[in-house]
């Protein structure tokens, strides 16, 4: 009798299944200071999405600061909003939606600096929205890579945002 053939799991399964059980299992650690939970959380967003570094922002009256980033050398502390305008962040915050760059696709004369004040060869960055408003940003950026964002990349960074949006907005 010949052997029955294996389901092959989708490419979400492969990916997103074990970057939620990565969030699950940080979220509900004892003993974790939020700081502590939203370094790993970052962490493991940049393991999962193949990214060098990423932040956490909020919008406080006319600045931005930056909660919590993987580099606390590589990021501003704060940045006056009138300044990101022309950044990845500006755009994530002006448009209220999810900004995807990636140097494949990007042309000399519109490749968007980060808030490292770099050009990333890759960077997706989505509003954290609470009761409609946007309430900062999670920015994740990297080097230039061969392929494109898949959807389930794309996927992973909304469910970030989802997941920080309450917890973040309670705490401000």
């Amino acid at each position: 009798m010949p052997p029955i053939p294996q389901k092959v799991p989708p490419v979400a399964d492969r990916m997103i299944e074990p970057f939620a059980s990565k969030v699950q299992n940080i979220i509900g650690a004892k003993g974790l200071s939020i700081n502590d939970r939203l370094l790993m959380l970052l962490f493991a967003a940049c393991d999962t999405l193949r990214m060098d570094q990423a932040c956490i922002t909020q919008v406080e009256g006319q600045q931005l600061t930056v909660v919590c980033a993987t580099s606390s050398n590589v990021f501003p502390r704060t940045v006056a909003l009138k300044d990101i305008a022309t950044k990845t962040t500006g755009l994530v915050l002006s448009r209220k939606c999810l900004v995807v760059v990636n140097d494949t696709a990007a042309t000399p004369m519109v490749k968007s600096v980060d808030l490292t004040g770099q050009i990333p060869g890759r960077y997706i960055g989505v509003p954290i929205m609470f009761d409609g408003a946007v309430w900062g940003t999670v920015e994740l950026s990297g080097q230039s890579q061969a392929d494109t964002f898949s959807g389930d990349e794309i996927a992973a960074a909304y469910v970030l945002a989802a997941v920080l949006a309450l917890p973040l907005a309670l705490l401000a």
